[in-house]
């Protein structure tokens, strides 16, 4: 897949999220500051909502253990017991993610599968992979200006996420 379709925008933001989170102590990584979440539990998020919306919805896979869990769904509590577990629980839904990506074609990217999830707007039309590519890759984005943002207010050295804009120079 090219980096203009969105399965090679969502790698980028994998790429810029992963830069985001750089150097990040276990400590510093499960703390949770200034009344948000800590910076385990964002990454947990993000990785528990793109299992359920491709490896869950489209690949037909069970949701990862870990990241399935309340507390890393949307509204969750902000917290997460470590680091190391997230980390891994991440891997191993990417790796999901890619290897289904792999066979997928442009009439796999248009299939529409039925949607149960918070947004009612999407219930009736459901959603179709590119969508789902599309929706996952502005998700991490979204996270990645707040764990920025967080990180600079803690006095933390911020670097550059190009993403996909890095290649066009």
């Amino acid at each position: 897949m090219s980096a203009a379709n969105p399965a090679g925008v969502l790698y980028a933001s994998w790429e810029d999220l992963d830069r985001a989170l750089a150097g990040l102590s276990d400590k510093e990584a499960a703390t949770r500051y200034l009344g948000g979440s800590s910076f385990a539990r964002t990454l947990a998020h993000l990785a528990s909502t793109l299992d359920t919306w491709v490896n869950v919805r489209f690949a037909g896979q069970a949701p990862h253990p870990l990241l399935s869990e309340r507390r890393f769904r949307m509204g969750g509590s902000g917290e997460a017991d470590d680091w190391p577990a997230p980390r891994q629980a991440v891997s191993e839904v990417r790796a999901g993610v890619r290897d289904y990506l792999s066979g997928v074609d442009e009439d796999e990217l248009d299939r529409v599968v039925p949607y149960d999830g918070s947004i009612t707007a999407l219930r009736e039309p459901g959603v179709s992979l590119r969508y789902s590519l599309a929706r996952m890759a502005a998700h991490h984005y979204f996270h990645l200006g707040e764990i920025a943002t967080k990180r600079s207010l803690l006095g933390h050295r911020i670097v550059d996420y190009p993403g996909l804009m890095g290649e066009a120079r």
